[in-house]
């Protein structure tokens, strides 16, 4: 049976077809920069007249991120931060009172990260794309939720980078590269590492690899068509795009 060879990567882009828990157990605690994690959220598969990811890619409960995100704060060094890719109404419902609690605001186990503490966010506005889902509007952006490990001061980043970013979305759920390379160049100084637990389409392995500079990467991509497609698009990529 013929098998599709993987695309190679430059030696500093690590790209494994594994699962996310298992990646994090080889990355050694307190030496990651920054993580980027995109979470496959099954949150609204079951609703009726919502999209389900789960035919498009493995999901995962809240309580399953809760666990990954764990592990990620795990191998951030002091002051390292964690760049959360979230949906608006994940955010609401994050911050809504319970209901069997109604007078206290209790967090979903997503949020409630052991020695990370949430700073600030910023959102990708999708241009020139059909509509997303949704109920009260149909969605056109995405927020990300920023942490940064205790322990250590954050420091000021390194570039000008802005809260927002506007771009035209590409392959399914493929984060803008660009955007995701100034964080790097910002938060990571040169040789740093950054981890990937939900590598996708290889938005992120694209991000390092394009901003140089020693910088490493460490992803994991479970579905094993996505991890050849997502190979394949950052080895393209560094060709079309590297000076």
């Amino acid at each position: 049976m013929f098998r599709q060879k993987p695309a190679p990567l430059p030696d500093a882009i690590d790209l494994r077809n594994t699962d996310a828990l298992d990646m994090l157990a080889s990355v050694p605690r307190g030496t990651a920069d920054l993580v980027v994690a995109d979470p496959p959220w099954d949150a609204y598969a079951q609703q009726a007249g919502q999209a389900d990811p789960s035919r498009i890619y493995p999901t995962q409960s809240h309580d399953e991120v809760a666990r990954v995100l764990a592990a990620c704060a795990d191998v951030l060094r002091p002051g390292g931060r964690l760049a959360l890719w979230c949906t608006w109404p994940l955010l609401v419902e994050a911050f809504a009172p319970d209901r069997m609690l109604p007078h206290m605001m209790v967090g979903r186990p997503w949020l409630q990260v052991a020695g990370l503490r949430w700073v600030s966010g910023g959102s990708w506005v999708k241009h020139e794309c059909p509509p997303g889902v949704g109920y009260h509007w149909r969605g056109h952006s995405e927020p990300v939720l920023l942490g940064v490990r205790a322990g250590g001061p954050a420091g000021r980043a390194a570039t000008v980078l802005r809260s927002g970013h506007a771009s035209t979305p590409g392959a399914h759920s493929r984060k803008p590269v660009s955007w995701q390379q100034a964080w790097v160049k910002a938060w990571v100084d040169p040789g740093g590492l950054v981890v990937d637990p939900y590598a996708g389409l290889g938005s992120v392995a694209s991000a390092v690899a394009l901003a140089g500079r020693g910088r490493r990467y460490v992803g994991a991509e479970l579905s094993a068509d996505r991890y050849l497609r997502a190979r394949a698009m950052v080895r393209r990529e560094l060709v079309e795009l590297t000076p």
